[in-house]
């Protein structure tokens, strides 16, 4: 049995879902942030610009985020499978390198 599946232990989250889930949390703060400042300061347009311009940024970088993780997983997958592929086809690599 390898590391991950022995029974009564705890899966560590992957890198990947960690950045997503701090994107998430940075583009709801900033879009929670941008939608009580427009509505506390509506005279003050340069404040609102320049909130709803961070909540859109933060918006565009979750999404690209979103891509790159899901991305990344995809690639993943498609590399392996490629990989079962290639062995069933060309046989496993030998030891030392060489040609059989």
């Amino acid at each position: 049995m390898s590391a991950d599946t022995q029974p009564g232990e705890q899966r560590r989250p992957k890198v990947r879902w960690l950045i997503l889930g701090a994107a998430v949390t940075f583009a709801v703060l900033a879009c929670a942030a941008a939608v009580v400042i427009v509505i506390l300061y509506r005279e003050n347009t340069p404040l609102m610009m320049g909130a709803v311009t961070v909540a859109a940024v933060s918006l565009e970088v979750l999404l690209w985020t979103a891509a790159g993780v899901f991305g990344w997983g995809f690639l993943a997958k498609r590399r392996e499978a490629l990989g079962r592929w290639k062995r069933r086809l060309f046989g496993p690599k030998t030891e030392s390198g060489g040609e059989q």
